[in-house]
């Protein structure tokens, strides 16, 4: 008796990987092998270095967005917001910013924590975020605003996975809902 319950019991607690039809469905693509990062230097929302080591021990969430966004970037954060409490397993939500000329430190960490207080931000020089950004198939641009000397940034809105040996092992494309993200997550 004991055997059944347990086998009974471990199916609900034990994570069930995805079919790939399942996983088509949920707008999540996993890479054959995981891809090794390189390293990146950056900081964090509070001024405090980041880089690939901070990656580690845990699943992480990329996402490249920027505080000035006016539809995609706080639609996300507020999708992933709200998946977040809800997962089963510990994962980092972080928010690479494109804009860091906008973006300081204290605008990100305010932003941030208007969604969910455990996210964390990162926030680095044009290069470094240029370097990150390639690493993990994300693209973003400047594009001239409709006065002089204003501007938005264009960017993807996929999430990249990074495992907790701090490699990208794949993304989840846009559009997103909150269940769906709970539910790949939910399935590490």
């Amino acid at each position: 008796m004991a055997l059944i319950l347990g086998l009974f019991f471990s199916s609900f607690l034990i994570p069930r990987p995805l079919s790939e039809s399942e996983r088509n469905e949920l707008g999540l693509v996993l890479f054959d092998s995981p891809r090794p990062l390189y390293d990146f230097e950056m900081q964090d929302q509070n001024g405090e270095p980041v880089n690939l080591e901070s990656l580690k021990g845990s699943w992480n969430l990329l996402f490249f967005a920027f505080t000035s966004c006016p539809d995609i970037c706080p639609t996300t954060l507020s999708l992933l917001s709200k998946a977040y409490s809800e997962l089963e397993m510990p994962v980092r939500i972080i928010m690479v910013t494109v804009d860091p000329d906008r973006d300081s430190f204290e605008i990100l960490k305010n932003y941030l924590g208007s969604f969910n207080k455990d996210f964390i931000g990162y926030r680095g020089e044009f290069d470094e975020t240029v370097k990150l950004s390639q690493q993990l198939n994300v693209a973003f641009g400047k594009i001239p605003g409709s006065q002089p000397g204003t501007y938005t940034m264009d960017h993807n809105a996929s999430l990249a996975l990074v495992d907790s040996g701090g490699n990208y092992v794949g993304f989840i494309k846009s559009p997103q809902s909150s269940s769906n993200i709970q539910t790949i997550l939910n399935s590490f």
